[in-house]
């Protein structure tokens, strides 16, 4: 009986102990919950909140919402060692330590990174802007963090380091609301020259859609080729729909040579033998 007594009042001595190692655990344990489903609940309010799209730029926005989440993760580590009683300047030196190894390890991701927040600062492109490098072409769609997510014109999605972004050549067909159309028709060489520039400069100035600004539509006699005389249109067409504008003024220009009687000769040879 003593004995039992001994181990109870033993057993009570450690009792405020145990129930504060423990609290401290379940209390790490809500921390790092708590801290998880925050962060996951700002990011979505970021990326799908109307107040957000309202008032954040599209382009900013998944940079935005990535960094915040990465924020609250890390802040919620700290915490949750903290309240495990691991000291604060030691889980600074961890971090640190931590820091430097995955930045040597990931240099080329933090160098996606960087070519990131380039591509925000400088704005060469924007979310909805249809772009053209040497590797890629379509809309795009997402500037993220690490990548940006372009969608080209048969519909798919691609993904981009933003590192290869960054460092190609880079073609904004979205910048501006004007787009100058460039047609070069060859006609032969017994036809009137003259006549035929008036008649391509006709059907420039008439078909719909055609500006006068920033300069009036043109036609030019550029050269003499082995079996054409080359003739260059050139007009300022919207940039909206630019597909289908080219199409039909190209369909125009061959209708009026059609109607004309002009002929677009094929490559000719002449051939002496002996």
């Amino acid at each position: 009986m003593e004995k039992f007594l001994e181990q109870w009042v033993n057993t009570q001595k450690h009792f405020p102990i145990l129930l504060g190692i423990s609290l401290n655990i379940i209390s790490a344990i809500c921390i790092l919950i708590i801290g998880w489903f925050l962060a996951k609940w700002f990011r979505k309010r970021l990326l799908g909140s109307k107040l957000t799209q309202d008032r954040i730029d599209p382009t900013l926005r998944p940079v935005i919402s990535s960094a915040v989440f990465y924020l609250i993760i890390a802040t919620t580590i700290y915490a949750f060692m903290t309240k495990l009683g691991v000291p604060a300047h030691s889980l600074l030196a961890v971090f640190g330590a931590a820091g430097l190894a995955i930045g040597l390890a990931l240099k080329d991701t933090l160098s996606n990174i960087a070519s990131g927040v380039m591509l925000l600062v400088l704005r060469p492109m924007r979310v909805g802007e249809f772009v053209e490098t040497p590797n890629f072409t379509g809309t795009v769609i997402e500037i993220g963090l690490f990548a940006t997510t372009i969608k080209n014109m048969e519909g798919l999605y691609i993904y981009i380091p933003n590192g290869q972004v960054w460092a190609q050549r880079l073609m904004n067909y979205g910048r501006h609301n004007e787009r100058k159309f460039f047609e070069t028709i060859g006609v032969s060489y017994d036809t009137d020259l003259k006549a035929d520039q008036n008649i391509l400069l006709k059907v420039l100035e008439n078909t719909e859609g055609v500006q006068q600004t920033p300069t009036p539509p043109e036609c030019f006699i550029m050269g003499f080729g082995d079996s054409a005389i080359s003739l260059s249109c050139r007009c300022w067409l919207p940039s909206d729909d630019w597909l289908r504008r080219a199409s039909e003024l190209r369909l125009a220009l061959k209708t009026a040579l059609d109607t004309a009687n002009i002929e677009i000769p094929f490559p000719q040879r002449v051939m002496h033998t002996k």
